[in-house]
């Protein structure tokens, strides 16, 4: 399909074009610029949107389910349901993530995410993050303790076998013994190691980074609390540019104000919006199942009977309007962190995640309320609301 988006404020993400237009044809980009720089083909059909934004494609690194759903539900149409959902939410590229099970159970969910991964074309779902089992039983957070897996290198190769190279991502606590191997024989793979559900110490942060770790799971959540004698995985992570931060928006995992901390120190480039979703995200309030436990939601917070966080109701463009209107942060830099860095974090940057001519057509168009009006991936729209099939001209 060839089409044009026109009279939009589009978000590169590093700069913004006012009143702009972008021309796709096929799943790529072929023109951005200003009205009066980009020309519309006479054959392409057009959506002409004044006063909404177009940013690139939301990307979501940790997401366990959404719209009634889990990725370590049994079936393949519950993934379809949460790719479809979270269309809807602007997500153009996310990683499904597994937590802990016994071994048959968790090879089971591998296989399954990389089986609809393997057979789908413009897909949202990229690729397996492995929220375990190699993680701190101390830090365990709403996984059961009792499901995590003594780190070993024929375990790993067991998931990353099963999953066809479709693991992208694991967090795992450096700390634990035996765990460097599992750790050197994933880097070698190319998998990208998160360091989390951990109680590292400053050194030891400092030994994982020189054996791949480049990444932190949902910062501030299931790791050691910051100590100003006895410093871990927080302060290295602020202090090293080597490792990425995942931060959970949602001002209830982390307070606005420390949010605003940590974007004065690691800046735009150093953070990356996740939601840690599970498949209470657009559902009503009530009680829900994840981790095999009963997770109960109460204006848009997920606990445990015993009040542990429990994942969160998030969705990507709630994350950029919080970052904007809770921290203060820009919105070419709110939308960097929800799009271009989860890219880079993959090696996808040269295709993924920036507007620019050549680029896959993964676009969002969201009002001024950062409501999602149209999702598009790779050039195929995926989502429209209501009012957007009335701004469309042939």
């Amino acid at each position: 399909m060839n089409f044009a988006i026109t009279n939009i404020d589009i978000v590169t993400p590093f700069r913004l074009i006012e009143a702009g237009t972008i021309v796709v044809e096929g799943r790529k980009i072929v023109g951005i610029g200003s009205a009066k720089e980009v020309d519309v083909p006479g054959k392409h059909r057009v959506f002409d949107c004044p006063g909404m934004i177009l940013t690139p494609g939301f990307v979501d690194l940790l997401v366990h389910g959404g719209g009634g759903y889990g990725f370590a539900d049994m079936s393949l149409e519950a993934v379809r349901h949460i790719s479809e959902f979270y269309f809807s939410h602007g997500t153009t590229g996310m990683l499904a993530a597994l937590y802990s099970k016994p071994e048959k159970d968790m090879v089971a969910d591998v296989k399954r995410i990389a089986e609809f991964c393997q057979n789908s074309k413009s897909s949202n779902i990229w690729g397996i993050h492995l929220e375990g089992p190699f993680i701190n039983k101390s830090f365990h957070g709403a996984m059961k303790a009792d499901y995590l897996w003594p780190p070993s290198v024929s375990g790993w190769e067991k998931l990353y076998d099963a999953s066809h190279g479709f693991v992208r991502l694991m967090t795992i606590a450096p700390e634990l013994p035996n765990v460097e191997d599992v750790m050197r024989a994933a880097a070698k793979n190319g998998v990208v190691l998160s360091i989390g559900h951990s109680s590292a110490t400053y050194q030891e942060v400092l030994k994982a980074i020189d054996n791949g770790a480049a990444h932190v799971t949902h910062m501030f959540n299931a790791m050691k609390p910051f100590h100003h004698r006895d410093p871990g995985v927080v302060l290295a992570a602020l202090l090293h540019n080597e490792l990425k931060l995942e931060l959970i928006a949602d001002g209830i995992h982390v307070h606005p104000a420390v949010m605003k901390l940590i974007y004065r120190i690691k800046g735009e480039g150093g953070i990356l919006l996740i939601t840690d979703a599970i498949r209470a995200s657009g559902m009503p309030d009530g009680d829900y199942t994840f981790m095999d436990q009963v997770i109960r939601v109460k204006g848009k917070k997920a606990f445990l009977s015993d009040g542990t966080l429990a994942g969160s109701t998030l969705t990507m463009e709630e994350a950029v309007k919080n970052m904007v209107q809770l921290v203060d942060v820009p919105l070419t830099d709110a939308v960097r962190m929800a799009s271009l860095n989860g890219a880079k974090v993959l090696g996808l940057e040269h295709k993924k995640g920036i507007l620019a001519v050549g680029k896959d057509a993964d676009l969002v168009v969201m009002n001024r309320s950062f409501e999602v009006q149209m999702t598009i991936c790779e050039g195929v729209i995926q989502f429209t609301s209501d009012g957007m099939t009335e701004l469309a001209t042939e």
